[in-house]
């Protein structure tokens, strides 16, 4: 009896690429990034940007194995495409990091455009917790300064610089404040409590 051997099956690109496992696991490796650049000191723009350039590099960039590596059936469109993708990729990238960097050098230090894109980066958390109470916030009220006015009885007045440069008077008068590290550590309340802009 004659045996039949049938050589391995041609699979297409699409059930390569658009495999679901991997695309699973692509998409909850995204979304714990990006979470986790909801936190202070973690960037969800770099995380992002990291994800972009990484893609259009990638895409530029990758080898191409043997077509019987993977069993893969090649056309001249496909291998034009693949071309044409990889060249987009160089020219993209290429392209968006002469535009970032023409942006960061004539952006001026400590301002934003768009001040509420922080929130894209950092989120005050938790949600449900009082103003007082969260165990983090975005705003920069954390750096602020302050002169206090000091009598016999005590500091009466506190004269704070807000994130924008504002300045505001508080009255300390009806508190009887004697210990200046407490009015230290209250500034940041009193920033998000009486300054209008909470951001430089």
């Amino acid at each position: 009896s004659a045996v039949i051997s049938q050589g391995p099956k041609k699979r297409s690109h699409l059930s390569l690429i658009f495999n679901p496992k991997v695309l699973l696991w692509l998409l909850f490796d995204i979304v714990i990034n990006c979470l986790i650049g909801l936190t202070p000191f973690v960037d969800n723009f770099t995380h992002l940007g990291g994800m972009v350039y990484g893609l259009l590099c990638g895409l530029s960039t990758i080898e191409r194995l043997s077509t019987d590596f993977f069993g893969i059936a090649t056309t001249f469109w496909t291998r034009l495409r693949n071309l044409l993708i990889r060249f987009s990729g160089l020219i993209l990238s290429v392209v968006l990091i002469m535009i970032t960097t023409a942006l960061l050098v004539e952006n001026d230090a400590g301002k934003s455009p768009c001040s509420s894109c922080r929130y894209v980066s950092c989120v005050p958390f938790p949600p449900w917790a009082g103003e007082d109470n969260k165990w983090w916030y975005c705003d920069d009220c954390s750096r602020i300064t302050a002169d206090a006015k000091l009598d016999a009885s005590g500091y009466y007045s506190l004269s704070m610089t807000c994130p924008d440069g504002a300045i505001e008077e508080i009255d300390l008068s009806d508190q009887l404040v004697t210990d200046r590290q407490w009015i230290r550590k209250q500034l940041p309340s009193y920033c998000r409590k009486y300054c209008d802009n909470l951001f430089a």
